[in-house]
């Protein structure tokens, strides 16, 4: 097997924009993350957000691909250039931060840890449960959140460990389990998949814990961190300053330089980036804001109707900044 050449550093752009695509790393497994739909197109919020990186850069939608990664292997496929950035359910440890290959470059969201389950006749509460098999992903922080909760309520929970959300997907359909722990995007897209041969499965409604998932990319490269990292506050700071997919057209004629600067009517500072400076216009009118491509994908326009909750905008009680832009 051939490897692919480390990326030199302080690359930049220049690599992706030379090779003519972005590639984008996320858990295929994931119909709210990203899946292709009856017609071949990639649908969910990370393909979304991978296609958005692509209108910025290349001022396309088409100019992207998504790569099937697991949480374990982030370091390795960004390290050998199998991706460029790392959406999904990646690690965002301490161990990982000092001796492996990539950085968080932005908040995407938050996800909840919880449970699904093999339905037990009248239970109540976890108690109901205690003692039972739990499928999960062998070193991982899913791992640590649920041996904490584990040992917070005593509830005896046995772990099974497995390598991959697939590993452990199959143990948990095959029953070697009673329960699955792993974030709540993941499961919901087991639970509607089971929904099909199964009607015995359930989620439970437990949070475990709830973590936040960032961008990841290679620590060397220090412009794409920051790109991508100004093009997710862009989105964020849309929806605080109220441009959406129906109004932005009445903002460009604004002499707010915040605004100015983010519809690329000052194209100077979009320039700097090597990003195309009316990229937000175009996002704007096919994605929306940030709260519309989280509603669209995962919240109530979704089939998941998942509240914002933390995913919220700090002003209206979430956790969701942004940083204005000059």
């Amino acid at each position: 097997m051939t490897i692919q050449p480390v990326l030199a550093l302080d690359a930049g752009l220049q690599y992706i924009k030379n090779r003519g695509n972005i590639i984008c790393g996320t858990e295929l497994s994931s119909k709210a993350l990203a899946h292709k739909d009856e017609n071949g197109i990639w649908r969910g919020m990370d393909a979304d957000l991978c296609r958005i990186f692509s209108i910025a850069i290349f001022g396309k939608d088409n100019r992207f691909r998504l790569v099937d990664v697991k949480a374990q292997n982030v370091n390795s496929a960004i390290r050998h250039n199998k991706i460029d950035v790392m959406l999904g359910n990646a690690p965002a440890t301490a161990s990982n931060e000092i001796s492996g290959n990539t950085t968080q470059s932005a908040l995407l969201y938050y996800v909840k840890q919880m449970f699904l389950a093999h339905k037990i006749d009248n239970a109540s509460s976890m108690e109901d449960f205690k003692g039972k098999k739990v499928c999960v992903i062998s070193n991982s922080d899913s791992w640590n959140n649920l041996q904490r909760y584990n040992e917070k309520y005593q509830l005896q929970l046995k772990p099974l460990f497995f390598k991959s959300p697939l590993e452990a997907k199959q143990a948990f359909l095959l029953r070697r389990c009673d329960l699955y722990s792993d974030n709540e995007l993941y499961l919901l897209s087991l639970l509607e998949e089971t929904k099909k041969n199964l009607n015995t499965v359930e989620l439970l409604p437990e949070v475990i814990a709830e973590k936040p998932i960032y961008a990841q990319v290679l620590k060397e490269n220090q412009q794409l961190r920051i790109t991508i990292k100004w093009i997710l506050n862009a989105l964020k700071l849309a929806e605080k300053e109220g441009l959406n997919s129906k109004n932005s057209e009445i903002f460009i004629n604004q002499k707010d330089e915040t605004i100015r600067n983010l519809l690329g009517v000052n194209p100077d500072l979009w320039q700097k980036f090597q990003l195309n400076p009316t990229w937000l216009q175009t996002v704007l009118t096919q994605f929306g804001n940030y709260g519309e491509i989280y509603e669209n994908n995962l919240g109530q326009n979704s089939e998941f109707k998942l509240e914002r909750g933390k995913n919220e905008l700090v002003e209206k009680g979430g956790l969701i900044s942004s940083e204005t832009f000059f």
